[in-house]
Parts: structure tokens; C-alpha cells; sequence
């Protein structure tokens, strides 16, 4: 009968422990699209598009704020993965601040 008490709470641990992952999954793709836009933003300034810089940027913040606090989340990803993930934010936040300037240059 014991066996049976544990098993849907190891179940229950599975499942969090799945849906961790995929929201992992979910965050990294985001990141990867949103660097996808910097790049996009980047070459909208490059060739004359620089109405539409503004739009992309406001939602690169907005994204990075959804992320960094999701990460601030307990258990929200697995936790041996938070900082490799706060690595790859910062990399954006990087990046979308060098298009920020670059678009306040062209200004």
C-alpha cells in the first residue's frame, strides 16, 4: 500500500519537473527570436527603416523583463540551468542596448 501513497506524488515531482524543462525550452527560444529582431533592428538602421526600430525595441524590454522575472521565480526552470540563462539575457540586453545607441546616433 505504500508504494502506491508515493506514486503520485513521484508522479506529481515528474511533472513539475517536466513542465520546468519545457518552459526552459520556451525561454531559450525566446531569447533566440528576440535576438533574431536585434538583428533585424539592426539592419532596418542600416538601410533606411528606422521607423520601425523603436517598435522592435520596446519589445525586446518587454521581453527581457518577462524573462528576468520568470527567472526570479522559484522553480520556475531547473534550477542548474538559471544562471546559463541569466548569461544568455544579459547577452540581449547587450546587444538590444548596442542597438538602442546605434539608433539614438541616427537620430
Amino acid at each position: 500500500m505504500a508504494v502506491h501513497q508515493h506514486q503520485p506524488l513521484d508522479e506529481a515531482r515528474q511533472l513539475r519537473a517536466e513542465a520546468a524543462q519545457v518552459r526552459l525550452r520556451s525561454i531559450r527560444s525566446q531569447i533566440a527570436i528576440a535576438l533574431t529582431f536585434c538583428s533585424v533592428a539592426e539592419w532596418q538602421l542600416e538601410t533606411g527603416y528606422a521607423e520601425h526600430v523603436d517598435a522592435v525595441l520596446a519589445k525586446l524590454q518587454k521581453l527581457a523583463a518577462t524573462v528576468r522575472r520568470h527567472l526570479n521565480e522559484p522553480n520556475h526552470v531547473p534550477s542548474n540551468e538559471v544562471e546559463r540563462v541569466r548569461i544568455e539575457l544579459a547577452q540581449l540586453e547587450s546587444r538590444t542596448l548596442a542597438v538602442e545607441e546605434r539608433a539614438r546616433r541616427n537620430r
